[in-house]
């Protein structure tokens, strides 16, 4: 079976109309955030460009939604300074909001899976939405364990709305404004 196998008809996942909203959502908010944040990447791009003459943005293989692999973008930080600010408040992410404008991540969603960690995880429910910038619990209320989390994310797809969305991305903000996010979307391994 591949990881594309992966739907589990016990198990509901959001209706197809909430499926819209939600990726209307996401997309509508990608492109409005990225307009005014295109000149704040253009500096962080170039600031890195002329500290480190490298490539200014990684792309890691993860697993998305059906199992469906996809490139999360990042900017690479290394250990500069610039690079140190940017991870300490989750800059460095930023460009995944391309990855939500291209419909492969979400706002809120799952952590994206590297593909040797999804082959040995149960499939479901992590593969039944997309990937999210950051995840659906609240800080501080991150399942410990993940049967914890399957079932916290089953929860959070049962009862899914635009608010609580709004709710969870107005927290992940707030947090990486004071230099404290947690749940974004990045691994740090």
């Amino acid at each position: 079976m591949s990881l594309a196998d992966t739907r589990d008809p016990q198990h509901p996942y959001p209706s197809s109309g909430s499926r819209l909203a939600k990726a209307v959502l996401d997309r509508i908010g990608a492109a409005v955030l990225l307009l005014p944040c295109a000149p704040w990447l253009l500096l962080v791009a170039t600031l890195l460009w002329f500290q480190d003459d490298g490539p200014v943005l990684t792309r890691e293989t993860r697993v998305g939604q059906w199992g469906r692999c996809f490139d999360v973008l990042r900017f690479r930080t290394g250990a500069t300074g610039v690079g140190a600010a940017l991870r300490r408040f989750n800059l460095d992410e930023l460009p995944q909001l391309i990855n939500v404008l291209k419909g492969d991540m979400s706002f809120v969603g799952p952590r994206p899976r590297h593909p040797e960690q999804a082959r040995l995880e149960q499939p479901y429910p992590w593969l039944s939405v997309k990937p999210g910038l950051t995840h659906p619990w609240l800080p501080g209320s991150a399942p410990r364990t993940r049967e914890n989390a399957s079932l916290a994310l089953d929860g959070y797809m049962r009862n899914w709305s635009v608010g609580t969305d709004l709710r969870i991305m107005w927290h992940a903000l707030r947090g990486a404004l004071g230099g404290t996010a947690t749940g974004t979307a990045g691994d740090r391994s």
